[in-house]
């Protein structure tokens, strides 16, 4: 049992960073910069994201193949967003090479602000993450209970923004209950904390640095690459651990339509290069 909550824990302080690619952005418009700070909290997993404004529906399919040609897992990601492009609905579905499920998410408008409700199936877990926006509109908090035969694990997240409606910090606080085969509370209650910040460079994220109550700190840095038409198509980052090794990926956009909504990408681990995703985008626009 303790190896699979520490396994879970370690997880867990990961999660928040999609460090495969990122695209958040901070520019002079402070109200798509709060659709895009949402969006960002949203979406915790596979972000990768354009101005959305215009676009009703999207649907993402994503394949992670081995140098075999090996099937590993496939991803249905479907998104729905209002006319000014904040999501109203996700679901994420992760299957494997067998096309049986795995993992899902399914988040949705509710009267307090969103719900995201989470199913990992392999871990035998399930979680709900309630999160709740100002008067602006912005998230800025958000509370998640994650249930297992074993253990029952609450975190508290609250969230920071600039002048400019752009996120610049993550607070979050969390702590794990051990349980008997009864549901009995067991040992000793654990908790933790760990700060999130975020630096922009020419209107992208280009780090975030994230510090934990165990004294362990980490960063992920982002660079970005455009087009002869002005398009992003590549996002290079980097993921380090302090005093351990740093691991750099790429995701680079390979087509696009005519309205230069990129419509698949390629994602692969610079160091693990038998391993790649492929991303393919539909959208449906109002």
């Amino acid at each position: 049992m303790q190896k699979n909550i520490f396994c879970f824990l370690t997880a867990s302080c990961l999660s928040f960073i999609s460090i495969n690619a990122m695209a958040l952005t901070c520019s002079d418009n402070p109200e798509q910069n709060k659709v895009e700070a949402n969006n960002y909290i949203f979406k915790i997993l596979d972000f990768i994201d354009s101005t959305a404004k215009g676009i009703k529906q999207e649907v993402r399919t994503s394949t992670i193949t081995s140098d075999t040609g090996t099937i590993r897992s496939i991803v249905k990601h479907s998104l729905n967003y209002d006319p000014n492009g904040l999501i109203t609905e996700s679901h994420y579905d992760l299957y494997s090479g067998d096309n049986e499920k795995l993992y899902s998410e399914h988040l949705q408008k509710n009267q307090s602000g969103w719900q995201n409700v989470i199913e990992d199936i392999e871990d035998k877990t399930s979680s709900t993450t309630q999160f709740k926006i100002d008067t602006q509109g912005r998230v800025i908090a958000s509370e998640q209970i994650k249930q297992a035969p074993d253990f029952t694990f609450i975190e508290n997240d609250s969230y920071q923004f600039d002048n400019n409606n752009c996120l610049i910090n993550k607070n979050v606080q969390w702590q794990l209950k051990e349980l008997d085969a009864n549901g009995q509370v067991v040992g000793t209650e654990q908790k933790g904390a760990s700060i999130y910040a975020f630096g922009y460079q020419n209107r992208h994220l280009a780090k975030v640095s994230a510090q934990y109550s165990n004294k362990t700190k980490n960063e992920s840095d982002f660079s970005y690459q455009y087009d002869d038409k002005n398009r992003l198509n590549a996002i290079q980052s980097t993921y380090s651990i302090v005093g351990k090794n740093t691991t750099h990926y790429m995701t680079e956009f390979l087509t696009f339509n005519e309205k230069n909504d990129w419509l698949s990408a390629t994602q692969s681990k610079q160091n693990r290069k038998n391993k790649q995703t492929n991303i393919v985008r539909q959208i449906t626009y109002y």
